[in-house]
Parts: structure tokens; sequence; C-alpha cells
């Protein structure tokens, strides 16, 4: 029961692809996540911005912020991902409670040098050499280690070096703005037609440019940004299902429960249960 609760709180995983591969599904979920970039290069699509990551990047991504990973250059990369709950910082070894700046902002990029790196690395690796072997006490080293982990990103995010700054070529610079517009209008009936119009791109160049930026497709990034918002006001208010339907952009209930289903994995009605 204890290494089933374990696994349900955190886990880590290293994986190496040799073709292109960019995330094909809406995601943002409940947990903190953890992304190094062992080899390779990938563009990091967190929220509004795009971000191109080379070897030794590393990304913070706090609990429900809409992200992607996708292609970019070589196609070939090598990550290792780490997921994990707030209650596996609790009851930390020795009683050691320590809070991190970046854990109230929506995302940390980091740069770490080689030595950095190195010492990075040498924990995640030790990490998933526990987590293999399934050793006795092995909670509370994963505890540590993961503690560790923190420290190391809090002291490179203090060293005052840049971050990782967002692309902002031309077509990104238009991509931001057809973002930000339907962040504000989502709550409306959005058509491609006016989109096209606003921002002066055919509906095909428009679609396949927001695409290739984002990873998602403007009907896809709709959905989750009304999702979002539904699982907010589920969770701290009380108007009913039909009513934050309508408000956040759905034309029907059956639609919004069809939406709100495919991407949080459960009905509007159980969601709001799990979460009060």
């Amino acid at each position: 029961m204890q290494e089933e609760k374990q696994e349900f709180q955190f886990y880590v995983e290293q994986i190496k692809r040799a073709g292109a591969f960019s995330m094909d599904t809406d995601h943002f979920h409940d947990t903190y996540e953890i992304y190094y970039l062992l080899a390779g290069e990938r563009n990091y699509y967190i929220n509004n911005l795009v971000y191109s990551l080379r070897q030794g990047d590393l990304i913070f991504i706090n609990r429900n912020e809409l992200h992607r990973t996708m292609a970019k250059g070589t196609v070939r990369h090598e990550r290792i991902l780490i997921n994990f709950r707030q209650e596996f910082l609790q009851g930390m070894p020795g009683g050691i409670e320590l809070t991190f700046p970046f854990f109230s902002e929506q995302c940390l990029l980091l740069r770490p040098d080689v030595h950095e790196q190195g010492r990075i690395e040498n924990i995640l690796f030790a990490m998933l050499k526990e987590q293999q072997e399934q050793c006795t006490q092995q909670l509370p080293y994963l505890q540590s280690l993961l503690m560790q982990m923190l420290i190391q990103m809090n002291r490179i995010r203090e060293s005052a070096r840049a971050a990782i700054a967002p692309a902002n070529n031309e077509k990104q610079r238009k991509v931001y703005d057809i973002l930000e517009y339907l962040r504000a209008h989502y709550h409306e009936t959005v058509k491609l037609e006016e989109l096209s119009e606003r921002f002066y791109l055919s509906i095909p160049y428009l679609c396949r440019l927001f695409k290739q930026t984002t990873g998602f497709t403007i009907v896809e990034y709709l959905n989750t940004i009304r999702v979002q918002e539904a699982q907010r006001r589920l969770r701290e208010g009380s108007d009913s299902v039909t009513r934050i339907a309508e408000d956040t952009g759905f034309d029907s209930i059956a639609h919004f429960g069809r939406v709100f289903k495919g991407i949080a994995k459960r009905s509007p009605l159980q969601y709001r249960k799990q979460n009060r």
C-alpha cells in the first residue's frame, strides 16, 4: 500500500527518442513537474510563450500550468522528467520543511553551467536508480534527493544569471498576439474567419502557424483554457455546472461535458466532488 501511495506521489523517468516527437494531447496537471534536457533540442510551450531549449536546460512547471514540448532542430533528444505532488514534500526526513519562491510562480527556466549540470545529473540518475531498485526506506531517500534537487535549482536561480528567454521572432510575436486575444475572449464564440480578418492572415496559414508555434490547434487551445477556468470555478465556487458551461464559452452542456471529461478525465461533478 505504501509503495502504491509513493508511486502516486512521485515518479521519475528517462526517455530517449531517435525520431521527431511532439506531444499530441492537451497537457496540464495537478502535480509539479521538473523537465531536464539531457541531449538534443526542444521547443517548450508554457502558457503564452515558447522557449527554445538546448542540452542541459531545466524547467520547473507549477501545478495546473498549460505546457507542451515540441520538436526543434535535430529530431533526436533525451530527457528526464519528474512529477511529484505537494504531499510528497510533507513529512520530510528529520522534520525538514523548506519553501522555495518558484513554487508561487508559473514556472522556473534555468540554464545551468557545466558544473551545475553535473550536480543535477548526479541527483537525477540517483533518483532513477533508487526508483528502479525498490530498496527499503525508499520513500525518505527519494524525498531527500528531491530536496537536494530543489535546493540546487534555487541556488542557480539566486545566482542571477540570465534565464532562458522566450523565442521572439516575427512569427512568434504574431502568435503571442493571437494567444493574448484568445485568452481575453475564450468565453465568447470565436470563429476562424474573425481571427483571420483581425490578424490579417489567411485561415490555412493562421492554423498552420498557430499549430507549429504552440503545438495546439486553435480549437484545442480554446477548449483547454475554457476547461482550466471551469475547473477553477468548480473548485472555488458554487455556480451550477450549466452556468459554468455557459460562462466559459461552450454552446451546450453536453458539449461541455464531453470536452471537460476528455481533458480532465472525469465529469465536472466528479471533479467538483474530488476537489472541494
